[in-house]
């Protein structure tokens, strides 16, 4: 259990501190949009790095604490680990390559636990969740379905996370010093980017969790989806996921609406694949490339359960497809499915499997959008619990 003195650690800061920050903070330019039934709650910034980052602080701290608590047993797991000798060795190394590739991150995350009145600490082991943690039960995955042919070019995707989430992921739309404007579905206390994404430049990205036993010294794989948030083309984005070293694998999905292109990027820290997908395809939180299926430290009892489930039954509803229309409402039936339930396309919390489907994102690639169904899509879809975004008009 935190001793009195790491609590307090963890979540204050001084009060003098505080004013200070208050002071510094108090011009950036904000604006605050309520959320529905069909819509998340968004917040609107403009400003340096540790700005952005000390507003989605101050505006959402308190889900960032509700989320703490909830799930206090695996963030105290997390702090634990963190202040082993071998949890600080592997943090100070990730800060290093953070700070050497993308120190302006470090900022943003120093900002975010600031604003929300957290001990840095307390923001940067979610951040390296994964990393830490890599031999131990890790978060619930995604479910992805592609499909192009020479009229259309369709990404699907599910947004799976812990129950504790649930009514607390609101969007943040940003403008930082690079002056590239991005709009990002955010799971409180990380950093932006792991919820499907888009920028005024047409770039988009969802991600898919992938399972490991062991994590190396490199950039945290938050890091990097991050980074691509600022991309300004397909290219530069694929650069940034693929950049070395890497501490940990990642599926990233990330595409333009610019070029009218998809990719599908698997990454690990020894390699990558990376392929534009044709026809159709899925993708859940297994290695499915060439040169990834064999990386020899990937989870096999994640992907035996909870993976290959969703992976299957997908498989098998794109199977009987045969020479008919296609529409959206096709694909986003197969995401509304239960079948396998608990671990089902559509998730739903049962019993101690905390996870849920918070949200299903439907990427018009030549068309330029991002629709994005709040909530679990057998709900939202037919009900049209949905807002649309464009690279133009991302608010």
């Amino acid at each position: 259990m935190l001793n009195r003195r790491d609590f307090l650690k963890t979540f204050s800061v001084t009060p003098l501190l505080l004013q200070t920050l208050v002071r510094a903070e108090i011009e950036t330019p904000t604006r605050y949009t309520a959320g529905n039934p069909a819509g998340f709650e968004i917040l609107e910034i403009q400003g340096s790095y540790r700005q952005i980052g000390y507003e989605t602080g101050k505006r959402f701290g308190s889900y960032i604490k509700q989320v703490i608590k909830k799930r206090f047993p695996w963030h105290e797991n997390l702090m634990k680990i963190l202040h082993t000798t071998q949890g600080r060795v592997q943090s100070q190394e990730y800060l290093r390559f953070t700070r050497t590739h993308f120190p302006h991150l470090l900022e943003e995350l120093q900002g975010l636990a600031d604003g929300a009145g957290l001990h840095f600490d307390a923001i940067w082991a979610i951040c390296i969740k994964s990393e830490l943690t890599a031999s131990e039960k890790e978060p619930d995955g995604c479910s992805t379905i592609t499909y192009r042919d020479e009229n259309e070019n369709w990404l699907f995707h599910n947004e799976d996370g812990d129950v504790a989430y649930h009514g607390k992921m609101f969007l943040l739309k940003a403008t930082p010093p690079s002056g590239v404007s991005y709009l990002s579905l955010v799971y409180p206390g990380t950093l932006t980017g792991n919820g499907p994404s888009l920028n005024d430049h047409g770039i988009f990205q969802t991600t898919n969790y992938i399972s490991s036993t062991a994590a190396e010294m490199g950039i945290p794989r938050y890091v990097l989806g991050r980074a691509v948030l600022e991309a300004q083309n397909l290219q530069e984005a694929a650069d940034m996921v693929s950049l070395e070293p890497r501490a940990y694998p990642y599926h990233h999905n990330i595409g333009s609406f610019v070029e009218k292109k998809l990719l599908s990027i698997e990454t690990t820290p020894e390699t990558m694949q990376k392929i534009e997908p044709e026809s159709l395809s899925c993708h859940t939180n297994h290695l499915i490339g060439e040169k990834t299926v064999h990386y020899d430290k990937q989870d096999p009892e994640y992907r035996k359960s909870s993976s290959l489930s969703r992976y299957k039954v997908i498989r098998e509803e794109l199977s009987r497809l045969h020479n008919q229309e296609y529409k959206p409402e096709l694909f986003l039936n197969m995401l509304s499915s239960h079948k396998n339930a608990p671990y089902s396309p559509c998730r739903h919390p049962a019993g101690s499997v905390t996870g849920i489907t918070l949200a299903t994102a439907f990427v018009d690639i030549n068309r330029g959008f991002m629709r994005l169904y709040k909530g679990q899509p057998c709900r939202a879809v037919p009900d049209k619990l949905y807002r649309e975004y464009k690279m133009g008009n991302l608010g």
